[in-house]
């Protein structure tokens, strides 16, 4: 019976070998043994410059003993975590790797985080988690991260140019700029939901600045058009100007501005002074009534004489 489970070993350790997930089974005894297993890890895939970030990993030790922790950048290991050692917490100087001095590492037998601030472009890179176990196998295990540090737009895009009315048949003129990131957003225009085609809009306007080694940049884009209340689907005479400004690859620093315009026509305008005209006369005429009556009836009076 052992000797078949010394096969199944061999097989299982051939097919498990790449894995992250190692089951060990040791035909001695005929016992099984759990071993490593990292569970998760945490690695922002991008952060904003001006915000702390926490890595994290967590894992099952099984029936081993945790020997440390290791969090490494680019292969330069930054932090480490040895509960047997004295002290247990050690930390080394890595290019880009800030760790708060007041800071209180979260590392227990199953899991460990550390912070990260005062972020900058050479914080990103590669991360990675590695576990050891103690003696006498000392097993490692690691998992990696990648992480990209970037400037992300923290205001919605402004919108200037646009009045609240317009008549139907009007050139409408207004101008959408992105606030300052890197990398730059990308902006569209949207009226009434539907995306402005390409002959509404002009070049697109950039300007950059340095900064803290990012290159900063805001956008403009202006969006020019004859107002028609048949082609834009304007119900009840409004209509919704929209500014998107995407950071591609990164939908969570997605931002938007929008604003609503009044659309009246001609005949709109007839109609409105026809009503302010005939509820002016009308407020007169039943003021004015009992005396027109009290003229009517002298005049057919003086007719019949």
């Amino acid at each position: 019976m052992c000797a078949l489970l010394h096969l199944f070993y061999i097989f299982i350790h051939v097919r498990c070998v790449h894995s992250t997930d190692l089951y060990l089974i040791i035909p001695t005894g005929c016992r099984q043994i759990e071993a490593l297993h990292l569970t998760d890890i945490s690695v922002p895939r991008v952060a904003d410059v001006r915000d702390t970030v926490t890595l994290s990993c967590t894992y099952n030790m099984g029936k081993h003993k945790l020997n440390s922790v290791k969090w490494y950048k680019d292969g330069s290991e930054f932090f480490r975590y040895a509960p047997m050692m004295i002290p247990p917490i050690m930390t080394f100087p890595v290019v880009g790797v800030t760790l708060p001095k007041d800071q209180t590492f979260l590392c227990t037998k199953n899991t460990c985080s550390v912070i990260l601030d005062q972020l900058e472009p050479r914080t990103s890179g590669s991360y990675r988690c590695e576990i050891s176990g103690d003696a006498p196998e000392f097993k490692l295990i690691s998992e990696t991260g990648n992480m990209t540090i970037a400037a992300l737009p923290r205001h919605d895009p402004i919108i200037t140019g646009i009045n609240h009315s317009y008549e139907d048949t009007d050139f409408l003129i207004g101008n959408c700029t992105s606030d300052m990131s890197s990398p730059p957003a990308m902006l569209a225009w949207y009226i009434n939901d539907e995306k402005a085609p390409p002959e509404y809009l002009q070049p697109l306007r950039e300007t950059a600045i340095e900064s803290d080694g990012f290159q900063l940049r805001f956008r403009s884009l202006e969006l020019r058009f004859h107002i028609d209340k048949a082609r834009h689907a304007i119900l009840r005479n409004t209509m919704r100007l929209k500014c998107l400004a995407r950071v591609e690859q990164i939908p969570a620093a997605t931002r938007e501005s929008s604003i609503i315009v009044y659309i009246t026509s001609q005949d709109d305008l007839t109609n409105q002074k026809l009503i302010n005209y005939w509820s002016n006369s009308g407020h007169n005429t039943f003021t004015a009534l009992p005396q027109l009556c009290v003229m009517m009836l002298l005049c057919l009076a003086f007719a019949t004489r």
